[in-house]
C-alpha cells in the first residue's frame, strides 16, 4: 500500500513523518509530485485536497475493490493505520467505525481547507513548518 501526500506542505509532511515513524511500518508514505498519479488512476486535483491511499503498481486489487475509487481523506488514514502496528490498528479501526467516520472525514477537510494556517504541532516554528500552498 502506498499513501500519497502533499510534499509542498509541511503540515502534511510533519504528520507524514510522524505516521511513518509512529504507527504504519506496513505502508509507504511518499509525497505524491515523487510519483505519477496518473499510474494509480489519481487525478492531481484530488491530491491537492486530500491524503490518498492506493495499491502498489502491480498489485491492483481484485474483485469488486478493483472498480471502486482509492480510499482519501480520513478513511484514506484509517486504512493507512489499520495495517501498521497494534496501536495503529486500533486507531484506524476507531477512525473507520460507522459512528465516527462522518465525523473524521468533517474534521479532515476542515483541516485540509485550512492547512496553510496550520503547523505540525510537534516541531518548532520555522519557514516551512506550516503549507507552502497558496491561501484558498
Amino acid at each position: 500500500m502506498l499513501l500519497l501526500y502533499d510534499g509542498d506542505c509541511g503540515f502534511c509532511t510533519g504528520w507524514a513523518d510522524f505516521g511513518r515513524r509512529r504507527f504504519a511500518p506496513g505502508v509507504r508514505i511518499v509525497p505524491w509530485q515523487s510519483v505519477d498519479p496518473a499510474v494509480y488512476g489519481v487525478p492531481e486535483e484530488r491530491l491537492l485536497r486530500e491524503v490518498v491511499l492506493v495499491e502498489e503498481v502491480g498489485h491492483a486489487p481484485a474483485g469488486p475493490r478493483a472498480a471502486t475509487a482509492p480510499p482519501g481523506g480520513a478513511m484514506a488514514i484509517a486504512g493507512t493505520l489499520r495495517s501498521g502496528n497494534r496501536a495503529g490498528r486500533l486507531l484506524g479501526r476507531a477512525l473507520a467505525a460507522r459512528p465516527v467516520r462522518r465525523p473524521a472525514s468533517a474534521v479532515y477537510r476542515l483541516v485540509s481547507r485550512h492547512r496553510y494556517r496550520l503547523r505540525f504541532p510537534f516541531l518548532p516554528a520555522r519557514p516551512g513548518a506550516s503549507c507552502g500552498l497558496p491561501q484558498r
